[in-house]
């Protein structure tokens, strides 16, 4: 500010001392303001010279040197000098680092897109060109709902309108070669949008899930023979007590591993029908919370208080025997590990998100924390010997994790040692409907 003053206060002096002095010379020759005029003309036309040469000296571009000036056109030539120079120097530095971060995510074995704020391609890698068929010069500015068109992925993304939060989606590539999993990363006011190839762990998942399902059918005939053995052996040495004891363990183990096979056959049909689209059926969740407890009375035999409470959220839509084969498991559950005298409560409602939960909750032995993660892993069971006392498979939370996962919901488990355990499933609001 100082700096700047002294350029004012200088140019003032030396303006109005050279006036002056012409005024003075003018009064001497008699002609004083036609000397005061025609000094005034020679500085206006002085500055606007200088305004010419800056003119051109920036057009051209360029970091040539700034002409030569006097006065604080010096100074404003040089400073322009220095303000370009550093200008140029940055853009340098800008360039390169562009160039890095383009060579960068070319590197990456992912496509990567970004997007505007209305879905429109602002850039992306040239893994999109094999993964989704772009074209450089043809689909940048384009709406991405335009270029792959999908019904999956136009629900994802309105889906993600409303939720930010980070999902993944499965859709096949539009040639259907490969399987991409999406995901859709918010910044600012645009969107990253990265696909990865996962078509080999699909195939995997894919040849597990047919290898469980085959040898579930190949051991179901072998265990009914087994188990209609057993049961001829049990009507003929039911008079021998050597016999019964023995033929009463094997019947029991024979049950097990039954339904042990039947829960995989289970699962095996729930992973199939994951990637199939929900009918548009509605359940009605008030007349399957009452069924729920009466089941849930049946099974305590009186040895539990069991209430029941569901809001006004009637309908939720989805596979009706999907849903009540898993909720009937978490009751099951909860009724199973908690001891007599304790309390179940089954709840349906809505929570401060708009989603819809079912609930069940125990007063129950608990679990611990780090039980808690690995709950819904195929046969992990916090207690072996427990587990097999109460008839488990180690197989019900995995189905009802892949059930909730079908109906876009999420498990969500809370649990403490002594205090029992919450088991909820919770449901987006698109899922339901009042009546």
């Amino acid at each position: 500010m100082n700096q700047d003053k002294y350029y004012f206060f200088n140019e003032i002096f030396w303006i109005s001392a050279g006036l002056i002095a012409l005024l003075l010379f003018g009064y001497v020759v008699g002609s004083p303001w036609f000397l005061f005029s025609l000094g005034l003309l020679i500085y206006i036309f002085w500055h606007l010279r200088q305004l010419t040469r800056l003119i051109q000296w920036l057009s051209k571009n360029e970091l040539d040197m700034p002409p030569d000036a006097g006065g604080f056109w010096g100074d404003i030539f040089r400073h322009l000098y220095r303000i370009q120079r550093h200008n140029r120097h940055r853009q340098e530095k800008l360039v390169v680092l562009l160039n890095r971060y383009k060579e960068s995510t070319e590197a990456l074995p992912d496509a990567t897109i970004i997007l505007g704020r209305n879905w429109e391609i602002e850039w992306f890698n040239s893994k999109c060109i094999s993964y989704f068929g772009l074209k450089k010069n043809q689909d940048l500015g384009q709406p991405l709902t335009n270029l792959i068109r999908s019904p999956v992925l136009l629900a994802f993304i309105e889906d993600h309108k409303a939720d930010s939060n980070q999902h993944t989606l499965e859709i096949p590539s539009p040639d259907n070669e490969l399987m991409l999993s999406i995901r859709l990363i918010p910044y600012g006011s645009k969107y990253l949008l990265i696909a990865r190839d996962v078509s080999s762990i699909q195939k995997l998942k894919t040849m597990r899930r047919d290898f469980v399902a085959n040898v579930s059918h190949e051991l179901r005939t072998p265990l009914t023979v087994i188990s209609g053995y057993l049961e001829t052996l049990e009507e003929h040495l039911k008079d021998e007590p050597v016999y019964v004891n023995s033929i009463q363990l094997m019947q029991q183990q024979s049950h097990r591993m039954c339904h042990i096979v039947e829960d995989l056959l289970l699962l095996s049909t729930i992973e199939s029908n994951e990637r199939r689209t929900l009918k548009n059926d509605f359940i009605d969740m008030n007349a399957l919370i009452m069924m729920l407890k009466k089941e849930a009375l049946v099974l305590s035999n009186g040895r539990h208080k069991i209430e029941a409470i569901a809001s006004d959220i009637k309908w939720l839509k989805g596979d009706n025997n999907e849903l009540q084969s898993a909720f009937s498991n978490l009751v099951s559950n909860a009724i199973r590990y908690t001891p007599a005298g304790g309390k179940i409560s089954i709840r349906w409602y809505r929570d401060k998100n708009g989603q819809g939960c079912f609930e069940v909750q125990d007063n129950g032995e608990g679990i611990a924390e780090h039980h808690v993660k690995r709950l819904t892993e195929r046969f992990y069971r916090v207690d072996v010997g427990r587990s097999r006392d109460t008839g488990g498979t180690g197989l019900g939370l995995a189905i009802v994790k892949h059930v909730i996962t079908h109906h876009q919901g999420k498990l969500v488990i809370n649990s403490k040692i002594g205090m029992g355990s919450v088991f909820r499933c919770e449901f987006p609001k698109k899922m339901l409907k009042n009546n």
